[in-house]
């Protein structure tokens, strides 16, 4: 009668079958998503995005654009909106008047936020053939309670952080959840240059992550607050193609798996 193979011998078998197989030449080790930026904007300066685009076009990008401010938009301003939209950006929301949420409801319940800033948001962008699924913080002012309600309305939302010196500690990269933040790259943030910016997406090429980015009005040339160059832009472009990166929408972000 034949003995029985002994436990021990068939684990040393399983282990040399899976060295070989680990070790295979051609075997493909699967990642849950490309490393990539999602370059956000907020607020309503339409006409400055609109020729962003235009001079971007060439490395088929893609923004999303958090739009605020809704009684103050023409005609032509949703226009613009659906053409971005048609170009392959995202429409999203950004307050139907740009509130700062969190002193808001210091002294006021958050229903009545809701009612002011994103029920009308919603609607009026519905109406206007632009339905959104994205929210980002006026002023990056949030808290939890207020993020606990937004998520009736939104799959997900957009505050802000400070860049820091060790880039692995920054919070600006998509962490998998309902909750994002952004790294401001307008000329006037104190965190930011271009070698900085640089070593950000260094960073996540080399660590397989998405950073996420956001600016406000886009200029040749930056005079005041709230101004990103377009030499930025075309830097994280360039970058972004030549080392076969990802551009995604925010939205896009809930697609994706938490790596």
């Amino acid at each position: 009668m034949p003995k029985p193979i002994s436990i021990k011998l068939i684990f040393i078998s399983l282990l040399i079958g899976f060295f070989f197989y680990s070790c295979a030449p051609n075997q493909i080790i699967s990642k849950p998503y490309q490393p990539g930026v999602v370059i956000t904007f907020d607020d309503y300066y339409i006409n400055e995005w609109c020729n962003a685009d235009t001079q971007l076009a060439t490395y088929k990008w893609k923004a999303t654009f958090f739009v605020s401010n809704l009684p103050l938009l023409k005609k032509v301003d949703y226009d613009n909106l659906r053409k971005l939209k048609k170009n392959g950006h995202e429409i999203a929301g950004h307050g139907y008047n740009h509130l700062n949420a969190k002193e808001f409801t210091k002294t006021n319940e958050i229903s009545k936020y809701i009612a002011l800033e994103i029920t009308p948001l919603l609607s009026t962008l519905k109406n206007e053939g632009l339905p959104i699924t994205s929210f980002a913080y006026p002023f990056g002012a949030n808290n939890q309670s207020l993020d606990f309600e937004l998520k009736k309305h939104f799959k997900i939302i957009r505050s802000t952080s400070v860049g820091k010196p060790n880039i692995e500690e920054n919070s600006n990269f998509y962490n998998g959840t309902f909750h994002q933040k952004g790294i401001g790259i307008d000329g006037n943030y104190k965190h930011f240059t271009l070698d900085y910016l640089k070593e950000v997406l260094a960073y996540a090429r080399k660590n397989n992550k998405i950073v996420i980015f956001y600016a406000h009005k886009p200029v040749q040339k930056s005079t005041g607050t709230y101004e990103v160059e377009m030499k930025t832009l075309e830097t994280i472009c360039q970058y972004v193609t030549t080392n076969h990166m990802k551009f995604y929408t925010f939205q896009e972000l809930t697609t994706l798996k938490k790596q």
